[in-house]
């Protein structure tokens, strides 16, 4: 059993040079009553010189969650602040509200992820990746590494995982843009930047199944990645109440469908035809992905640029021209040939 309340309010506070926050731990939790006490503990035992503070959302628990959190709310009343939904928010659809809702709204200056089956393991952690951020002005993200446990706690065999395979590396706001680093959402703290109020960002959000996905999308504009090697790696937990680790590959696959396709009508909306392309392109590889892998071959898949090249698709009401390149598309190419030789 992970040992409950290990420093008192006033402890995490006496170094604080400033009561006001300028950081927020998001923390969305669902039936984690095994795993919760690990992942707030982790929070709390941030050294800082700065003060945060930690929102954390129960989406409608009843495994004992939310009485957790409760104790924890109760005990650390100037740091913990709880939410509580009356109906599960990601059976309806919601994922792209806790990333693009209420609470990144109320959110400060920076934001650090983290669900309530992960957990952190570095004291330092919050530390080191906003003092980045506070001298870095053109870096918007920082992220650290990762690793994989199971429900004892147990590492998982990387040879297993594609997590084996990150090129941990400094990245541009490019390639958080066209998905060329892979950003474990546990690890990171990021700018606050995003405008929720744009027109037509929350109707897509509310969409899109891979919601952490097109949050790093969206982040790429506003500045670079710095990956921060001195930071112990996070806890990501596979386990049976997972929700993304225990989906089975076509599921995946459907949910990256949806995702990229969203991605392409947003960014076509937005008028970036780069990007609406470059996603209707991922979208289109995961539907043949989800629809008949074991049949596809990869000659026919190669066809896919000259369909979409010329193509005149309906976004939002009106017509947009949709112009592919094979520069845009060799990513595409690249999953689909590491999946054929994992097959």
């Amino acid at each position: 059993m992970q040992e409950k309340y290990k420093r008192s309010e006033n402890e995490i506070m006496q170094n604080w040079s400033s009561k006001e926050p300028i950081l927020t731990i998001i923390c969305i939790t669902y039936n984690h009553k095994d795993f919760i006490t690990r992942a707030i503990e982790g929070f709390l035992e941030q050294e800082t010189n700065f003060a945060f503070e930690i929102f954390i959302h129960d989406d409608c628990s009843d495994d004992g969650t939310k009485e957790i959190i409760e104790s924890y709310a109760t005990k650390y009343p100037n740091i913990i602040k709880a939410f509580y939904e009356e109906e599960n928010q990601y059976k309806k659809g919601a994922n792209g509200r806790y990333f693009f809702g209420e609470l990144s709204k109320m959110a400060r200056k920076y934001i650090a992820l983290c669900e309530g089956d992960d957990y952190w393991n570095d004291s330092k952690k919050l530390q080191l990746q906003v003092d980045f951020l506070e001298n870095n002005p053109k870096f918007v993200i920082t992220y650290h590494s990762c690793s994989i446990i199971d429900c004892n706690d147990n590492i998982v065999d990387f040879s297993i995982n594609d997590w084996a395979k990150f090129d941990y590396r400094d990245g541009k706001g490019y390639d958080m843009q066209r998905l060329h680093l892979c950003l474990p959402l546990r690890c990171v703290v990021y700018r606050n930047v995003i405008d929720f109020l744009e027109p037509n960002l929350m109707q897509y959000a509310k969409k899109i199944k891979n919601a952490d996905t097109f949050l790093w999308i969206l982040l790429g504009e506003y500045g670079d990645v710095k990956y921060i090697k001195e930071i112990k790696p996070a806890f990501y937990r596979i386990h049976i109440g997972g929700v993304w680790s225990m989906v089975d590959e076509k599921e995946k696959h459907k949910m990256h469908t949806n995702s990229f396709y969203n991605m392409a009508e947003y960014f076509s909306i937005k008028g970036d035809v780069n990007l609406a392309s470059y996603f209707l392109s991922l979208s289109m590889y995961y539907l043949s992905c989800a629809s008949s892998v074991d049949k596809m071959q990869y000659s026919d898949f190669t066809r896919i640029p000259k369909s979409i090249l010329g193509h005149k698709s309906v976004y939002g009401g009106g017509y947009i021209h949709i112009l592919t390149s094979w520069c845009y598309f060799s990513a595409t190419l690249q999953v689909f040939e590491k999946y054929k030789r994992a097959a």
